[in-house]
């Protein structure tokens, strides 16, 4: 029955792609499909950015890892008289920050943060891939928030989701609101690979954090390549690679996934309510973070009435690696219908 609950899902994605293909300009429409051909480049790298400041090295918890970078858009400068602090990490069980009883500010720039990719055990905010892209977001309007996070197997699940967790609580305090001119109404996430998986497990989980309550929420979220089910459902014949099993559990910190409940923590795919923000999901046809796992995740948002782009790219273009320039500029686009 499994097998034929992919296939049916597979062939109405196929059908959905074939039949909803439209132009990449203009404002995302609440829910399209397209299969693009993208360029061996990513555009953000191919750029300068003359008037980025780049804010690196900014601590929002006390661990070595726990550093971002914000990338500001031009003609902009933090600051200096508010100065944002570590903050606790966003809970169910935590109390809301008396610090959010401050006013907030009712205007300010959108803002995006970012979770680097790397199987949740490599990567670095400051490479240069990582680095462009925050710079581009940035010249495109958007304060971009650059994370860097607990890596296994030395600090396994869940490790890096609180850190990001944490962070996100960081964007949405007081003092960095006003450090950064941040809009608290319009902020959203993108990752790509591991980033993808923990944007999107941020976002189908939002609605659980005590900040709530308070309107602190993701508006928005990009997840490229991001792996949405951990479960024994990816070490199947159609699943990731055997290497890849074995770097999913040193993360998830299980021996085995049939005796894993990390597994299905960790998947967004089994979190997904009528709350979660808009997506952006975009997947490569052939590469070894398989496309159903896409597929599966954008029906079942799609079966709770949210709305999603989905884009998936011909050839094995990886994470942020799909970003070419018309990829670039669908990802700017929907950010902008979405957050202003």
């Amino acid at each position: 029955m499994r097998t034929g609950r992919r296939t049916l899902l597979a062939l109405l994605t196929a059908g959905a792609v074939l039949g909803a293909l439209v132009s990449c300009s203009g404002a995302p429409a609440a829910d399209r499909d397209e299969t693009v051909t993208a360029e061996p480049v990513i555009y953000p790298l191919s750029l300068r950015y003359p008037g980025i400041d780049v804010v690196a090295d900014v601590p929002y918890g006390s661990a070595d890892l726990q550093r971002l970078d914000v990338c500001l858009p031009p003609d902009s400068a933090p600051d200096t008289t508010a100065t944002p602090t570590p903050s606790p990490s966003r809970s169910p069980s935590t109390a809301a920050d008396p610090a959010r009883a401050d006013p907030r500010p009712s205007s300010g720039r959108p803002a995006v943060m970012m979770i680097h990719g790397g199987s949740w055990s490599h990567g670095d905010k400051a490479t240069a891939a990582y680095r462009a892209v925050c710079q581009y977001l940035a010249s495109e309007g958007f304060v971009t928030v650059n994370v860097d996070y607990r890596l296994a197997p030395t600090d396994p699940w869940p490790a890096g989701y609180d850190d990001v967790r944490r962070a996100l609580d960081w964007v949405f305090r007081p003092a960095t609101l006003e450090t950064y001119d941040i809009d608290p109404d319009r902020v959203g996430l993108f990752g790509g690979s591991a980033g993808g998986n923990l944007a999107a497990l941020l976002a189908v989980q939002d609605h659980e954090s005590a900040a709530w309550a308070a309107g602190d929420r993701v508006r928005a979220v990009v997840d490229l390549s991001g792996p949405t089910d951990l479960t024994a459902r990816s070490t199947e014949p159609d699943g990731v690679s055997a290497s890849f099993q074995r770097k999913q559990l040193l993360y998830l910190g299980c021996r085995t996934y049939a005796d894993c409940p990390a597994a299905e923590q960790a998947s967004p795919g089994s979190h997904v309510t009528a709350d979660t923000p808009p997506f952006f999901v975009g997947h490569s046809t052939d590469e070894f973070i398989p496309l159903w796992e896409s597929q599966e995740f954008v029906a079942t948002l799609r079966a709770h009435d949210v709305p999603v782009t989905f884009v998936a790219v011909e050839g094995t273009a990886h994470s942020i690696a799909q970003l070419d320039r018309a990829m670039s500029e669908r990802v700017v686009a929907f950010l902008r219908a979405r957050l202003g």
